[in-house]
């Protein structure tokens, strides 16, 4: 809406239209997409190789067993963390987090933007705020909340397209993993800086 009113100010601006058709052709003139990449040719394969690309460099932990005793483990080691105790999400706390989140952005793989959280029903929060607890209490997050999306960005549109090195990645994440790292970055934050404060008296 408000590219579509800027042209219209163009159009209404410039007597001459040739701006303004300038700015349109700009607007519809859509970049080619290389076709070979990395020695991989066509859309599938190119998919499969930045697949098995990111597969080898970003490699995690998927085989964890959570047994029991591991969860009572976590549970009864959660406030020993150098004395930090974790408080629990209120409903209160994530509604001024949800306020806080960025409009306007791509949402992540299962499709929620923050608008969704903003603007649902209230007993939404109150579910995400159990959940939000139970992860800090039993120490384990969801894969669901760790999955995004893997968006390819040209550094240089004028060097050579079919370099992978000429790509850096952008790891879109989900809105209700973000909303988790806003709550626990909020509260570890203060203890992390109390920290860092004694740290540099230690050694003064």
């Amino acid at each position: 809406m408000h590219k579509a009113n800027g042209l219209a100010a163009a159009l209404q601006a410039d007597k001459a239209k040739k701006s303004f058709w300038q700015k349109v052709n700009n607007k519809n003139r859509s970049p080619s997409l290389p076709t070979l990449v990395g020695g991989a040719n066509g859309g599938s394969e190119i998919v499969k190789m930045w697949k098995d690309y990111f597969k080898g460099i970003l490699n995690s932990e998927s085989s964890v067993n959570w047994s029991a005793g591991s969860v009572e483990h976590s549970i009864d080691c959660k406030e020993n963390y150098l004395g930090l105790e974790m408080p629990m999400c209120s409903f209160v706390s994530l509604v001024s987090l949800i306020q806080k989140l960025p409009l306007n952005k791509a949402p992540g793989p299962d499709c929620i933007s923050a608008e969704h959280l903003l603007y649902a029903d209230q007993s939404l929060r109150f579910f995400l705020s159990e959940l939000f607890n139970m992860c800090i209490v039993h120490g384990y997050i969801p894969n669901s909340c760790l999955n995004t999306t893997k968006v390819l960005i040209c550094k240089n549109k004028n060097g050579n397209m079919s370099d992978t090195s000429n790509y850096r990645p952008v790891a879109v994440a989900t809105v209700v993993s973000k909303l988790l790292e806003h709550f626990i970055s909020s509260n570890i934050s203060p203890f992390l800086k109390r920290l860092l404060v004694v740290q540099n008296l230690k050694m003064a």
